[in-house]
């Protein structure tokens, strides 16, 4: 956003600080590291490129070498272009929604929030199943989930996009999925879970099991859960006699001077 001008008495003009936006600040670095990656792979090619995402997404071997930056790195990095276009898109949507309650900074903090319990839940998951070490997440996913329950969480009868479902329902709906779909992850070797996990693998023949359900539930379910500490706090009769109270005693001190 550009700057404001003022015009004071004397017709001097001020140019003022541009207001933060979370929205833009959020696409901006998802787009800067993703044209990094590009200037990376053109220069040093794919290994340079590998060693970047594992040094940058996040892991249980990464984490265990002190290599702790990753809770906040691996959110800005994405697997291609339409992994990080769908992602600045959903950003963007749930940062819009959630500036009607929230201001710019707390939606950026809930999104780090979001996506950094997300994140220790896959480092978890690697350290309870060893079937999935080998994998290094990026995305921003967790946390705009995170986001996009939260607003949920606030409008529950509100609409998304052009769904035909309540903001609850969907919600309820989504965490109930990604909850599923990550126990019948093949590697896991879950009786039954396993073996629906296999069956919708070769009935919808994609490999949907590479999608971090885990993540995306943990994302959503602390938004959903935490948003409410976000809201501004109301203020309370009993807050409003004590700042009577410290004036009084601010303009007391003031005529005693």
């Amino acid at each position: 956003m550009g700057g404001k001008r003022h015009n004071d008495k004397n017709h001097r003009v001020r140019l003022l600080r541009p207001d933060f936006v979370a929205a833009t600040f959020g696409t901006s670095m998802m787009l800067g590291v993703h044209f990094l990656v590009l200037g990376v792979w053109l220069r040093g090619g794919e290994l340079e490129v590998d060693a970047l995402y594992s040094a940058c997404g996040l892991s249980l071997l990464g984490v265990l070498e002190g290599q702790l930056w990753q809770v906040l790195t691996h959110q800005w990095f994405h697997g291609g272009w339409i992994h990080l276009l769908v992602n600045s898109f959903l950003f963007c949507y749930a940062s819009v929604k959630l500036s009607s309650v929230l201001n710019q900074t707390k939606i950026l903090k809930l999104f780090l929030l979001t996506s950094v319990a997300a994140g220790l839940a896959h480092v978890l998951s690697q350290v309870f199943f060893a079937q999935l070490r080998s994998g290094i997440l990026v995305g921003a996913s967790g946390g705009i989930t995170g986001m996009l329950l939260a607003y949920f969480a606030l409008s529950p009868e509100s609409r998304m996009l052009f769904l035909p479902i309540s903001a609850r329902n969907l919600a309820k709906g989504f965490l109930i999925s990604s909850a599923l779909l990550f126990l019948m992850t093949p590697s896991l070797g879950l009786p039954l879970m396993a073996s629906l996990g296999k069956w919708l693998s070769s009935t919808f023949k994609v490999e949907m099991f590479q999608w971090a359900h885990l993540v995306h539930f943990v994302g959503g379910a602390v938004g959903w859960v935490c948003v409410e500490r976000f809201l501004p706090k109301l203020i309370s009769s009993r807050d409003l006699e004590q700042m009577r109270q410290t004036q009084d005693s601010s303009l007391e001190s003031f005529r005693d001077s």
